[in-house]
């Protein structure tokens, strides 16, 4: 089952998602920690799918009491 185009976001989007500045979102990319971002013609982009990925590992790494509280 298709459920259609994955949803990419701009890198000042997933700054926004995180907390972070653009900045940041670029060091997490260098140090491998995001994928590196897909150039859509001049423009790079980052499946949402790759950001919650991201997102629910961290909430693995702190821990149930973590998640728990973050949910």
């Amino acid at each position: 089952m298709n459920a259609g185009p994955e949803v990419c976001l701009t890198l000042a989007e997933v700054g926004r998602r995180l907390g972070i500045s653009i900045r940041q979102v670029y060091r997490l990319i260098h140090r491998g920690e995001l994928p590196p971002a897909l150039k859509v013609g001049r423009a790079a982009r980052i499946p949402e799918s790759e950001v919650a990925a991201y997102i629910e590992n961290l909430k693995r790494r702190r821990g149930p009491s973590y998640a728990a509280l973050s949910s």
